[in-house]
């Protein structure tokens, strides 16, 4: 890295480590100034980017020589790309995903609602905002999840391919946190939002996707 690049990560180091610890922690509180805000964050555009650049040195740092030297890995992919093209990268794969997920959420709800004359019940499907919210949301949860997941994949190259304690847990651990962590993330962005509305919501829409694919392939 030149040193243009250190400086801009030290530059965002103290906001991500913050952010990072107060998320895992409780989402809610990472996510208090943004809240129903309707509006992309700055600062958690530019924590997204510090989690990415984080997850690229852990790729270079502590990913195994195997890893590192097979020309079939994505390990290999990310280290003969341009460092400086990731941060751009990462955000529109996050800004598409958000936006995504968002629009299959609310498609979902309708559904689930339509004909209804009362509003949605704590365990019926909710996403109670915009869809700026749910960016920030996916912008926060992807800050934090893609350096983690990427320290789990280096730390299982180093493992005998026999230890299947060490697999599992890196299984259950790139599976379950978000299945906790990303409606959490969203119910701390929409108002008036619980876990299981959130959860619901991104479910459904991921029902429905799955559901027209294997529709289509018929």
């Amino acid at each position: 890295m030149d040193e243009k690049a250190i400086k801009t990560w030290l530059d965002i180091a103290p906001a991500y480590i913050s952010f990072f610890l107060k998320f895992v922690r409780d989402p809610r509180r990472a996510f208090a100034k943004v809240k129903g805000s309707s509006e992309i964050s700055p600062d958690l555009t530019s924590i997204l980017l510090g989690g990415i650049a984080l997850s690229y040195l852990i790729v270079i740092v502590g990913g195994s020589p195997d890893l590192k030297q097979d020309p079939g890995t994505i390990a290999r992919s990310l280290r003969e790309l341009d460092y400086r093209l990731l941060p751009v990268l990462g955000f529109f794969v996050i800004f598409a995903s958000g936006v995504l997920g968002h629009a299959l959420g609310r498609l979902f709800t309708v559904l689930v609602t339509i004909g209804r004359k009362t509003r949605a019940g704590r365990s019926d499907p909710k996403l109670g905002g915009s869809i700026e919210d749910s960016v920030n949301a996916t912008l926060g949860f992807s800050a934090v999840y893609l350096p983690l997941a990427v320290a789990v994949i280096a730390g299982v190259s180093r493992v005998p391919k026999d230890h299947v304690i060490e697999f599992g847990f890196a299984v259950v651990t790139l599976v379950v946190f978000p299945l906790i962590y990303f409606p959490w993330a969203l119910s701390s962005t929409h108002r008036e939002t619980t876990w299981l509305q959130a959860a619901l919501a991104v479910g459904g829409g991921i029902v429905l996707v799955v559901l027209s694919l294997w529709l289509w392939g018929k």
